[in-house]
């Protein structure tokens, strides 16, 4: 999560960048998945997910929870 007052800086791209380029390191052993969750109306959230690959798993959201989304490594 960036704070508000420092939102559309990039951060949120460059976190996540790390993150996966440490995830892929496979720090806790191989992986063939990563996966996230977040909030169905945070269109933000959704496309900064999508811009790195990350498919929304619509037949496993339910109503009111987050939507699941899965990244192949």
């Amino acid at each position: 999560m960036i704070d508000r007052r420092h939102q559309q800086k990039g951060y949120g791209r460059e976190a996540m960048r790390l993150a996966l380029d440490f995830i892929r390191t496979f720090p806790a052993g191989e992986a063939k998945y990563c996966w996230l969750s977040y909030e169905p109306e945070n269109e933000v959230a959704k496309k900064l997910y999508a811009s790195f690959g990350f498919e929304e798993l619509p037949e496993q959201y339910e109503e009111g929870e987050e939507m699941p989304a899965v990244l192949k490594l």
